[in-house]
């Protein structure tokens, strides 16, 4: 892959950032590699509306990486419910244990060792070498490739690891000699990219005040080709899935069992998808549709009032207070459904 020369991008871009970026948003005060990682690993999957909300109350329940490494996993995807990709709170978790067992509690500034942690990539590890440590090096997240690609004019199916390998060379070479310009440069990527390059309907392709800085030396815009790059990949098949579940109410408690540790939802507390306690007597509720990356899922919910409390269980379910469950780590359709459902009020 050959790389045009685009005169002054990182100046330009660094001058950008500086005058037009983004700078007050909550992980940008106290750049911690504490906070820089979470945002990161919040920011992967989450609109930034989103996650400044929740990482506030993150960071609120888990101040630093010892309480977090102390704090079981429940705990974490309690927090985390809600903003679904749940490996990514069970991988925080994960790497909180091993950066308080094996560096002491800090972070290592070596994005080589970084991208050994769990849960952190090539990307991520340089993001916190770079805000938290001023160590040079380079990121490449979606928004950083689509804005390359498009100034480049990049073609190739960045889906493909050559092509991929290729990029990173060139946002290696791409990056400021001064040290000091390492932030605003890095920062101008993101921010460029969530603000100005948008995947849909970037600032070269709309009717308002804001103008593209590169629109002049933008390859993609040059040639009419900004929908068509980055190359937009074969799509992923969906699988559609219908499930039932089992609501069990006895006076005030609903009955809940953690998933497995792989699939959907691993980990988390959901309805049961059998009849396991084999009652007769449920009631049919509307159907609940919920959509994921990969499943559009068809929930048949079925509520039964106990008599009885049974006593059996296994060691992977419990008797939840209502007002308790909404506590636990729960996948978001099962917290919409015990927040829709009048489920207080149905005591046997």
């Amino acid at each position: 892959m050959k790389f045009i020369e685009i005169k002054n991008f990182t100046e330009d871009l660094i001058s950008w950032q500086r005058a037009q970026g983004r700078h007050h948003l909550p992980w940008q005060v106290n750049r911690t590699a504490y906070r820089v990682w979470l945002s990161e690993i919040m920011l992967q999957q989450t609109q930034v509306s989103t996650v400044v909300d929740r990482y506030q109350s993150f960071l609120k329940r888990f101040p630093n990486i010892q309480v977090l490494a102390g704090s079981s996993v429940d705990d974490v995807l309690a927090e985390w419910s809600g903003m679904g990709y749940y490996t990514r709170a069970r991988n925080l978790h994960k790497c909180a244990q091993v950066v308080v067992n094996e560096y002491d509690g800090n972070f290592p500034n070596d994005p080589l060792l970084l991208e050994r942690l769990p849960g952190i990539g090539k990307s991520t590890a340089a993001a916190i070498a770079v805000f938290s440590y001023g160590v040079r090096a380079a990121i490449l997240d979606g928004n950083v490739k689509r804005v390359l690609a498009r100034i480049w004019g990049v073609g190739d199916d960045l889906s493909k690891s050559a092509a991929v390998k290729s990029l990173w060379a060139h946002a290696e070479q791409l990056l400021p000699n001064k040290s000091a310009d390492l932030v605003s440069y890095t920062q101008g990527l993101m921010d460029f990219g969530a603000t100005h390059c948008t995947q849909y309907q970037p600032v070269c392709m709309r009717l308002d005040k804001k103008e593209c800085l590169f629109k002049n030396r933008c390859q993609a815009n040059l040639s009419n080709k900004v929908n068509q790059i980055p190359l937009k990949v074969k799509k992923i098949n969906v699988q559609q899935i219908e499930m039932d579940w089992w609501i069990y109410i006895y006076r005030g408690k609903v009955f809940l069992e953690k998933r497995p540790e792989n699939g959907i939802w691993a980990s988390l507390w959901s309805f049961p998808e059998q009849n396991i306690f084999n009652k007769n007597d449920a009631e049919k509720l509307n159907s609940v549709k919920h959509v994921l990356t990969h499943r559009h899922l068809k929930i048949h919910p079925y509520k039964i009032l106990l008599s009885s409390q049974p006593k059996k269980i296994k060691v992977d379910q419990a008797w939840v207070p209502l007002g308790d469950a909404l506590k636990l780590g729960l996948p978001k359709p099962v917290s919409a459904f015990l927040k829709s459902q009048d489920l207080a009020h149905d005591d046997a």
